[in-house]
């Protein structure tokens, strides 16, 4: 499809959660709760005017269904600010931190000052009925393969409340995702096409991840999709959680409305098989006003980070590109950086990327301090000694123990173990000793001992 030819106009808005240690406004921990809920209350929330004095109609639109809003609370990752019964604490200087990093990235001009506002949210995502969003940059672009794109804003924000479940009467949140630290850019309608969108969503992704303090995982990057045709009023489809899907949806919304030619705005939602339903009418300016909770903040001069792509050839000098940009990508840069006087580059980046995949996948997460303190007193270590080493703390074991019981085999004990299995005439004596061994032998210096011993034998 030509989409020059229909008049077609898209812009983005990239969401990407932070990790900075606390949520925006208070200090619990910015990450979703293992455990049971502790407890629940409920809400019903109503409209009210901004700050032109007027109600926005998306608000009035869900205010009139008058549902029960349920939120299940959790004891570490829930205070008293995400249920709304408490004054949001001093904002986050981490965030703050990471949002003008990436206006900077993004060549946006940054205002005097940071005004926190409130946006009329009554859709029950939010206990007080607003979210709380502050403007961190503007007018600023990105280069991309078909030219600039403009860069409209840079926001700073808190994350919505989870949904649990939903029903015509009622919605179930969680609030442990209420209050996460949330980056928001949005581009200007200047997206050509559904290839051009994706590959804008992910440099944006790549340009927060630059920052250092990007959450991974599933659900904590979503766009929201604005776009128009001739003829058509402007759609905007909310919560795209895949960059993979993104094209898929901006290509059934386009053929959606060259049939249905919507006349009126409207907010709809991304299913997950591409396509999209009604949710309510494109909100308005009316939903802005000002946050009296928190005075404003004046900004202060960031350094600029180095690209995702700088990273990747940085580390291009010790490892392979493909090695580099996993490390890069899975937000490790930093701890291979601060790591890499330990040990061997191309061991220290395979125990930070496909290792540490492996133990995620079986349930295991090795906690921060201990990886690092694991794998600074197993320098010089074998590949699999540093590994069992980092298996055995994502386990539990204390550093101590699993440094202990990673040692390597060397010196007389290793050859005591193929001097024994030479003589009973192991078949392929290289084989067993590292089996005999757990694999805590120096490949390298079990071949050199055989030699030797065969050497000296003949």
């Amino acid at each position: 499809m030509n989409y020059e030819n229909i008049g077609f106009k898209c812009g983005l808005e990239v969401h990407v959660r932070l990790d900075t240690g606390r949520k925006l406004f208070c200090s619990c921990p910015p990450k979703l709760s293992k455990t049971e809920p502790s407890g629940s209350f409920f809400r019903k929330l109503r409209a009210v005017a901004g700050e032109t004095g007027t109600k926005d109609v998306a608000a009035v639109f869900e205010y009139l269904k008058n549902k029960k809003y349920t939120y299940l609370f959790f004891e570490k990752e829930s205070c008293l600010v995400e249920a709304d019964e408490e004054p949001i604490h001093e904002i986050d200087r981490k965030s703050v931190e990471a949002a003008l990093k990436v206006a900077t990235l993004l060549n946006c001009d940054i205002p005097d000052e940071i005004h926190v506002m409130r946006k009329t949210v009554i859709d029950g995502s939010a206990t007080s009925g607003f979210q709380r969003t502050a403007l961190v940059g503007l007018n600023g672009y990105i280069e991309t393969s078909t030219g600039k794109v403009g860069i409209t804003s840079v926001c700073l924000e808190e994350e919505s409340a989870g949904i649990v479940s939903k029903t015509d009467t009622e919605t179930v949140f969680r609030l442990d995702r209420l209050g996460i630290p949330l980056i928001e850019i949005s581009t200007a309608p200047e997206i050509k096409n559904p290839d051009h969108a994706e590959e804008v969503a992910r440099k944006l992704y790549d340009i927060v991840r630059a920052t250092g303090m990007a959450q991974r995982g599933i659900g904590v990057v979503r766009q929201d999709v604005n776009l128009s045709i001739s003829g058509s009023a402007r759609v905007e489809i909310k919560g795209v959680q895949e960059l993979d899907l993104l094209k898929k949806v901006i290509e059934n919304e386009v053929q959606r409305i060259l049939a249905e030619k919507p006349q009126a705005p409207e907010t709809r939602y991304a299913k997950p098989d591409g396509t999209t339903e009604f949710m309510r009418p494109l909100p308005g300016s009316e939903r802005m006003y000002p946050e009296t909770d928190i005075p404003p903040l004046r900004p202060w001069k960031v350094e600029k980070p180095e690209t995702i792509e700088e990273r990747i050839k940085k580390l291009e000098r010790t490892i392979p590109r493909q090695l580099a940009e996993q490390v890069v990508k899975s937000g490790k840069f930093e701890l291979f950086d601060k790591l890499a006087k330990y040990h061997d580059p191309t061991v220290l980046a395979e125990v930070l990327t496909s290792h540490l995949r492996e133990l995620s996948r079986r349930g295991l997460e090795p906690e921060s301090e201990k990886l690092v303190a694991v794998l600074e007193r197993t320098s010089g270590f074998p590949r699999k000694c540093v590994k069992n080493a980092v298996e055995l703390v994502a386990k539990g074991f204390s550093v101590d123990k699993a440094v202990s019981m990673s040692k390597p085999v060397t010196g007389k004990e290793l050859e005591k173990i193929i001097r024994e299995a030479m003589n009973r005439g192991a078949k392929n004596v290289f084989a067993e000793v590292m089996k005999n061994t757990g694999g805590l032998a120096d490949p390298e210096e079990v071949k050199k001992i055989i030699s030797r011993i065969s050497a000296a034998s003949s």
